[in-house]
């Protein structure tokens, strides 16, 4: 077999298997993220919820990162799988909207809330994974990544 069919081949299972891990990921965020709805159905705090602890746990995992050579699955399956089905900006954008229709004040305290308490606690990750695993390359690098 020729080096560009081998090549080929493990490119294929590679691309393969990050098909599959970013799917596992994407099946139990986007189960979880159902099941955050359940506790609230037709209320905006389980969508605030979820795009703010998504915002904690993507922080926590680029720190994570940023501390040691991982698997090369992790990085797609939690990021782009997991977190991906975790969080949802189509629902905080209908909230918004639903919210837009009982007046201003409702809409810019929720619109503030998920900006605000999602930055934060992304930073809030990446501060307190820095200081978990001691990180010494730069988070950056880790952001950089295209599974991101």
């Amino acid at each position: 077999m020729s080096e560009g069919v081998a090549a080929g081949r493990d490119m294929v299972v590679s691309k393969g298997g990050t098909l599959a891990a970013v799917a596992a990921g994407g099946a139990i965020g986007s189960l979880g993220r159902w099941g955050a709805g359940l506790l609230a159905p037709g209320a905006v705090w389980p969508t605030l919820l979820v795009n703010v602890t998504g915002a904690l746990a993507m922080g926590l995992l680029v720190a994570w990162l940023a501390a040691g050579e991982r698997h090369p699955l992790v990085r797609p399956a939690v990021s782009v799988g997991l977190l991906g089905g975790w969080t949802t900006y189509s629902s905080f954008a209908l909230d918004a909207h639903g919210l837009a229709g009982d007046g201003r004040g409702g809409l810019l305290a929720y619109l503030a809330l998920t900006l605000g308490l999602g930055l934060g606690a992304a930073l809030l990750g990446l501060v307190v994974g820095d200081r978990l695993w001691h990180t010494s390359a730069s988070a950056d690098e880790a952001v950089a990544e295209e599974e991101l």
